[in-house]
């Protein structure tokens, strides 16, 4: 009489007990899950799992964490740490750090059921609490920006080129197509950005004589369908760019900077309010005085100029646009 051995089942079939068990292996993938879990909103989903994306790339390729079990309120510290670092550097903004720390905890309060102890990014990891108003311009002057360019790579210059003609983040830089881009440059004066963008959100963005020059720079020098090295991938050639941003002490985030204050002057005729000495709360009597029209006007105007900036930059609110613009 023979005997019927069990059946062990498959590892496929067991359901995986690492990432608290929410059925994936993959520590971005994870993240995203509970966030689809536990919130309602389709936008603010969306928004949560993005920062939670920029969370995981960096602490796989900084800590070599895989899992959700390796995640500490240590490690979510020194993540802050590495987020005021490039506050300092003028790449990021203190409201968006606390945002992406903030979302790290929302992520880990539902994986962990309750149990995990929130960081508090402006106790815990010295980021600012959040100022609308710079006192001085971040945006690179045009002597530094010709001088780093005739330092660093054709590649590195033209990306800075395009970040500070076109408005766009480091990211959207290095994933544009050139060649798209400049077809839609010449027959309807702007370009779709949607690569690389925040949310997934695409935005049209005005490109001048000076930007398609650029972009024609940057089709000779294409070599797949984005400005990354077709031998690198997106992480390795970020990471090669930010040394080299480091190595000559300057920041690809100033480059929109100076995109937005050279919009608000070519839009309303006026200096930004950050390259003059007006005080804020004195802004719309000096704009009215230039332009010869009343408050109500010059009011209407500023506004108007605000929004359309933080459109072309890939916001969606005039307070963000002061960041840049004072």
């Amino acid at each position: 009489m023979s005997t019927q051995s069990k059946k062990t089942p498959s590892r496929s079939r067991q359901k995986s007990t690492r990432n608290f068990g929410i059925g994936s292996r993959d520590l971005t993938r994870a993240g995203k899950l509970f966030v689809h879990s536990s919130m309602r909103s389709f936008s603010t989903k969306g928004t949560v799992s993005d920062r939670w994306k920029v969370f995981s790339d960096w602490a796989k390729d900084e800590l070599g964490i895989t899992k959700m079990e390796s995640i500490t309120q240590e490690v979510l510290i020194k993540y802050g740490g590495h987020l005021k670092n490039r506050i300092d550097r003028g790449e990021l903004q203190a409201s968006t750090a606390q945002y992406y720390v903030s979302a790290v905890n929302s992520i880990m309060q539902t994986a962990t059921k309750g149990h995990w102890e929130s960081v508090s990014p402006t106790k815990d990891c010295g980021i600012p609490k959040r100022n609308y108003l710079p006192k001085i311009s971040k945006a690179m002057p045009e002597s530094q920006h010709q001088q780093i360019a005739g330092l660093v790579s054709e590649r590195v210059a033209v990306m800075m080129g395009l970040q500070r003609l076109m408005g766009l983040r480091f990211k959207e830089s290095a994933l544009i197509d050139p060649q798209l881009a400049l077809r839609q440059a010449l027959s309807k004066g702007h370009a779709v950005i949607s690569a690389g963008t925040k949310g997934g959100r695409k935005r049209n963005v005005p490109v001048s004589t000076d930007a398609k020059i650029m972009l024609e720079r940057a089709v000779k020098i294409q070599d797949r369908r984005s400005l990354i090295p077709k031998e690198m991938t997106f992480v390795e050639f970020r990471r090669e760019c930010y040394a080299i941003a480091q190595k000559y002490e300057f920041s690809f985030h100033s480059e929109r900077h100076h995109y937005a204050q050279q919009r608000y002057l070519e839009i309303t005729g006026i200096p930004a309010p950050i390259n003059t000495t007006v005080q804020r709360k004195k802004w719309i009597d000096y704009v009215s005085e230039c332009l010869g029209v009343d408050n109500v006007q010059s009011t209407e105007i500023d506004t108007a100029a605000q929004l359309k900036i933080s459109d072309e930059l890939g916001h969606n609110r005039a307070e963000i646009t002061r960041v840049y613009i004072g």
